[in-house]
């Protein structure tokens, strides 16, 4: 039973993921389906002992029009083992806009809430899940799966945003 619920809480973490909990300094290129090309940006903003960073996603070409996406990250419990793995948990907040071509307003949105990360042996498996506001009551999510290729990264993520987004990035 102590078991269980350690590897319960972790898949339905799993289930819900984008970016690693930790902050890493990335720069990249992403394609999503439906949505099309992204320009993606990370960055590690070390504050107060603490390991904080800002995720930066724009998608100016997107159907409908404009998008931006900014998730800020707080790294609260960095060294986290789940057998012999290393786990990552913190807690973020995500800022969104769409404008919106046509006649209808641009959509605002904000959400909170826990991230966390799960690193494997040359990748990492991302969660993040928010409760917040846009267009109304909404949940965000989003699932990510990273290979590390150093100093490239490829990534592919599932989100409340698009379902499948693949990208390379570079770390530094």
């Amino acid at each position: 039973m102590k078991r269980i619920l350690p590897i319960l809480t972790l898949l339905l973490g799993l289930a819900f993921a984008q970016v690693p909990a930790y902050p890493e300094n990335t720069a990249g290129l992403g394609f999503t389906v439906g949505k099309g090309l992204t320009v993606q940006a990370g960055v590690n903003l070390p504050l107060l002992g603490f390991d904080t960073g800002v995720d930066v996603e724009l998608n100016p070409l997107a159907p409908g029009g404009f998008e931006f996406w900014s998730l800020s990250r707080l790294n609260l419990i960095p060294a986290l083992v789940v057998g012999d793995l290393s786990m990552s948990v913190g807690a973020g907040i995500d800022v969104r806009y769409a404008a919106k071509n046509g006649a209808t307003a641009p959509s605002f949105g904000a959400h909170l809430g826990p991230t966390a990360t799960l690193e494997l042996p040359g990748s990492a498996l991302s969660a993040y899940v928010g409760l917040g506001f846009q267009d109304g009551f909404s949940l965000a999510y989003g699932l990510g799966f990273r290979l590390y290729l150093d100093p490239l990264a490829l990534e592919l993520a599932l989100t409340d945003r698009y379902w499948l987004k693949l990208s390379a990035l570079y770390l530094w």
